[in-house]
């Protein structure tokens, strides 16, 4: 009889240890700072390749998403620049195509909305119609949080 019982209890204790380790789980600090380390990364993927490729053909657009893979200051000496970004790609008749390689979260501080990426990129530049030159671009690039959104604040090549 006292087993019929025992049974019931252990069954209600064990599901109410369950269910309170799975709400702390789905609580955790570390859960949120990892979907924004993911986020940060995913920015970088289509931003650091957005910010190294241009057409001649297509400049406009191509300039047009440098600027809004941007903000604050960086985005805005873009944004004067536009034209002039423009006639040099149209004068040297650049082409320039990019593909991220390996990128890192090495500082985040999603409080203040900043995070900071180390990235390397291949990056292929054909000018005048030439072949295309293949370089590696490594860079150090600050990210700043606009609502949902990171947005690529600032780029220092590192090294050669």
């Amino acid at each position: 009889m006292k087993a019929l019982l025992i049974v019931p209890v252990l069954a209600v204790l064990a599901a109410a240890w369950f269910g309170w380790s799975w709400w702390q789980a789905a609580h955790d600090e570390g859960l949120a700072r990892g979907r924004d380390r993911d986020a940060v990364l995913a920015a970088a993927s289509t931003d650091l390749v957005a910010l190294n490729t241009i057409d001649y053909h297509t400049g406009g657009a191509d300039v047009d998403r440098w600027i809004g893979a941007t903000t604050g200051q960086y985005g805005a000496n873009l944004a004067g620049d536009r034209q002039l970004q423009l006639d040099r790609a149209t004068s040297t008749k650049t082409v320039s195509t990019a593909s991220l390689l390996q990128a890192a979260v090495t500082d985040l501080d999603p409080a203040a909305g900043t995070a900071r990426v180390i990235a390397v990129l291949d990056v292929r530049v054909s000018t005048g119609g030439g072949a295309p030159v293949p370089k590696q671009a490594r860079l150090t690039v600050d990210f700043a949080r606009e609502g949902d959104t990171w947005k690529v604040g600032g780029v220092q090549a590192v090294g050669s």
